[in-house]
């Protein structure tokens, strides 16, 4: 078989996915729920704006997510004191109390991933995938 980048990061996304959904099914959270839980431990009260941007999602996709945390009781939405065109997005208590549980879990898929690779590989993966980032941020459209 073709060494393909390609091919090998889509399996590992794939996977990735395959795992979050069976380590998140015991809080109902899907694998494309969980990316706006994970931004907001980090940042609470951001912008719906603001969650789609820095997770690269369209509005749309963005809004069904959201809606589906809201309905589960993870998250709430509020339209900012200043500016009421924007929508500010909270933890609820219910998530809060399971931020630690969800890192945790969260933490072993790198685990997995990296379990025969030492420290300098590790290093060396990281630096080639954010090269690799990197470069899609910097590339025009041919």
């Amino acid at each position: 078989m073709i060494n393909s980048l390609g091919r090998l990061i889509s399996i590992l996304y794939r996977k990735g996915n395959i795992y979050k959904n069976m380590i998140l099914e015991d809080f109902n959270i899907t694998a494309s729920e969980q990316p706006f839980l994970s931004s907001l431990f980090n940042e609470d009260g951001v912008s719906q704006e603001y969650l789609s941007s820095k997770l690269l999602l369209d509005k749309a996709s963005t809004t069904r997510s959201l809606q589906s945390l809201i309905d589960k009781g993870y998250i709430k939405k509020k339209r900012d004191d200043n500016d009421k065109r924007i929508n500010r997005i909270f933890l609820t208590e219910k998530s809060k109390s399971i931020e630690k549980e969800i890192k945790a879990r969260l933490e072993n898929w790198n685990d997995i991933l990296t379990s025969d690779l030492n420290e300098s590989e590790k290093e060396m993966a990281y630096l080639i995938l954010n090269k690799m980032v990197n470069n899609l941020n910097s590339c025009k459209k041919r």
